[in-house]
């Protein structure tokens, strides 16, 4: 593995010491979105002590349930819960007439919404708004145990709707008024996180006077990551701000652009260390003005571009390739959106249904698993008589997810969390509760550890659960009643259940009808495979190069994609491993090792079909350019070759790939070209 491949193996199989230190390091809004927590979590915590509202512990968790990265979504995500609670609450009443007395009627109602609940959470396109009708309906039905009368069950009821309620109220006032984040903001963040990382590599090549050397690994994970997280941003702020939508085609094509720019940027800092010559390091300069200018008009409504100055041309290719792809952002930042990206901008029509949603069998299995494993954990805690143990049906429900390491990973996240928030809670009856005598001590004391589990919730998905179930389990501890209470069954009660639905939940999904990662796995990397394949032929002999031109763009963006979702499927599928790692059975590290390497075979394929090297490939005679084709079809065939041996899961023969591309040696020796040599020899090493 060389210099960039360990780069990238660094980046994601960390030792965990350093995994932790950046998952909670500080980013860009994450103390605002902490701070819009606290704040609404103790003006929960006064009203709720104040007016004796029951159910404290639900109500300051709505908070953490609701809050999202930015306002918009924190306010979709509380008015379809808003509207959602009451339906499903007048479901609840409606169901309790017939099953009130009758548990043979109510556990296959509870089984029943349990199904509905998570198959609408994977064929609905607003999914959680159907997981939030079944789920409520689902757990208040098991209130029915404990209700001496049905007037007492109906009080219940209407209690856990205004419980509901009225704190995410709250939490979209303080979202619209405290720091509020919008989806906007989140746009121009993440494109001028992408301006900055050219600036770094333009900055570092100026300061030493050479291009190259040690590795950008920002630019590097930025390059290969794709803009899924743009869109997303682009999607929900055209939704609010009237200025978005109308700007929408252009926007698009930014975000495009930036992509591009990002991946030159990493290209320029990976290549072989040269010197710059005196006009390449005028043009880095200049470049590096252009870019402070863009940064300012990001941020702009409306930006309004001076004409672009009259550079020369770069001497070097990736500084070159560099330039363009500056120019390409600036052209798109000011309105000139390419014809591809408008057409691409038109809305289409929507179902409110996955296209499968009736005939893939996989939904009605995973209902039915999700609805085993929370019927089994109901079963085990009535027939024990225990039941403090009833968050073991909670856990089965909001732990499952699309995959078996999806769900073990979120299983255990919820172990970490509901471990963390339930030993403070210990910590906090035994040495402080008791000597509460107000409910500003309380508030301090909520607002304390609300901060540290918002600091963990507003992270990356790969440990924001965690906080939200170390709020919740601490909440559960101290929230017993509208007085200090030091009873510590509640937290013992709390984790056993907890355990148990993980250990349930695991054991189901392991064993009923798996929906393996790295299954997923397999397929997405031979598809980036397959796409970089088609990539890497580009440009070809014939006259149908100018039609291959024009998928340059999508093909860039479905690797980009591919290879993110790699990474991610990854993480999920070492949960999911029962042996140690196999690299010739294509265990999980050895798919992610795989990735990797296309990762940098992603970069150079990139750079050979940019335009810099287009212009390079022009200037060759045609012998040259026969030879440059065909080594880049020879490793596009190995490449699609791999691809079906990981599609496959068959054990892989590096010996093959070395005696198909030994012959080409001698045709990289034809192409007069010197950079395009290099980075043809270093695909051809790469792939080997």
């Amino acid at each position: 593995m060389d210099a960039v491949a360990e780069t990238f193996s660094s980046l994601h199989r960390p030792d965990w010491l350093s995994w932790v230190r950046r998952e909670l390091a500080p980013l860009p809004g994450r103390g605002a979105m902490t701070l819009r927590m606290v704040v609404a979590v103790a003006l929960v915590t006064i009203i709720s002590m104040a007016l004796q509202i029951p159910e404290a512990a639900l109500s300051t968790y709505m908070v953490f349930f609701v809050t999202k990265e930015n306002r918009t979504v924190t306010t979709l995500a509380g008015v379809l819960v808003i509207l959602g609670a009451p339906l499903a609450i007048a479901a609840s009443l409606f169901l309790s007439r017939f099953t009130f007395d009758y548990p043979e009627l109510r556990v296959p109602v509870m089984a029943g919404m349990v199904f509905i609940a998570m198959y609408l959470s994977r064929v609905f396109v607003i999914g959680p708004l159907g997981f939030a009708l079944g789920f409520v309906v689902a757990v208040t039905q098991t209130m029915g145990e404990t209700a001496p009368t049905a007037e007492v069950l109906v009080r219940a009821f209407l209690w856990v709707w205004v419980a509901l309620v009225f704190p995410i109220v709250l939490t979209i006032v303080i979202n619209q008024i405290l720091l509020p984040a919008d989806p906007w903001n989140a746009l121009v963040g993440d494109l001028t996180q992408r301006l900055d990382a050219g600036a770094s590599a333009l900055e570092r090549a100026i300061k030493e006077g050479a291009a190259g050397g040690p590795k950008d690994i920002p630019a590097l994970d930025l390059a290969t990551r794709g803009s899924s997280r743009l869109f997303a941003h682009l999607k929900v702020a055209a939704i609010m701000e009237g200025h978005v939508k109308r700007r929408h085609a252009s926007l698009v094509a930014t975000i495009a652009a930036s992509e591009r720019l990002v991946r030159a940027a990493a290209v320029l800092a990976m290549r072989t260390r040269q010197a710059l010559s005196e006009n390449d390091l005028r043009c880095a300069k200049a470049l590096l003005l252009e870019i402070a200018r863009l940064k300012t008009a990001v941020q702009e409504e409306n930006p309004i571009l001076p004409v672009k100055p009259n550079d020369s041309v770069p001497t070097l290719p990736e500084l070159r390739e560099l330039q363009l792809a500056i120019a390409s952002f600036h052209d798109c930042l000011g309105g000139k959106a390419p014809a591809s990206q408008e057409s691409a901008s038109v809305k289409s029509k929507k179902s409110l249904f996955v296209a499968d949603a009736f005939t893939n069998p996989v939904y009605a299995r995973f209902g039915l698993k999700v609805t085993l494993a929370a019927m089994t954990c109901y079963f085990i805690f009535s027939a024990l008589d225990w039941p403090g143990i009833h968050t073991a049906f909670i856990t089965c429900l909001i732990i499952a997810l699309e995959n078996t390491g999806a769900t073990m990973r979120k299983g255990w996240l919820r172990l970490a969390g509901c471990a963390t928030g339930g030993l403070m809670g210990f910590l906090s009856i035994m040495y402080l509760v008791r000597y509460m005598e107000s409910i500003v001590s309380l508030v301090l004391l909520v607002a304390a550890v609300s901060a540290l589990a918002g600091w963990v919730a507003s992270g990356s998905e790969r440990i924001s659960y965690a906080g939200l179930q170390m709020a919740f389990a601490f909440y559960m501890c101290i929230f017993q009643g509208f007085a200090p209470d030091t009873n510590f069954d509640t937290i013992r009660d709390r984790l056993v259940g907890i355990v148990l639905g993980i250990i349930v939940s695991s054991a189901v999904f392991r064993y009923v009808w798996p929906e393996l990662a790295v299954e997923r796995l397999r397929a997405t990397l031979s598809r980036a495979l397959r796409n970089l394949a088609s990539l890497l032929v580009i440009p070809g002999i014939g006259p149908k190069f100018d039609e291959e031109r024009k998928a340059i763009d999508g093909l860039r963006g479905e690797i980009g994609n591919g290879l993110d979702e790699t990474v991610r499927l990854a993480e999920l599928a070492a949960l999911e491993r029962s042996e140690g790692p196999n690299r010739e059975d294509f265990a999980p590290f050895g798919l992610e090792d795989i990735g990797e390497h296309a990762q940098v075979i992603y970069l150079i394929a990139t750079t050979l079909t940019g335009e810099a090297e287009f212009e390079a490939w022009q200037r060759m005679d045609a012998e040259a350019r026969g030879a440059d084709a065909a080594l880049r079809s020879g490793v596009a065939d190995q490449l699609r070759r791999t691809a079906l041996i990981v599609e496959k899961g068959e054990p892989l023969s590096a010996a093959g790939f070395a005696s198909a591309l030994s012959p080409r040696e001698d045709e990289i020796k034809q192409i007069p070209e010197e950079d395009r040599r290099r980075l043809l020899r270093r695909l051809s090493q790469e792939l080997q």
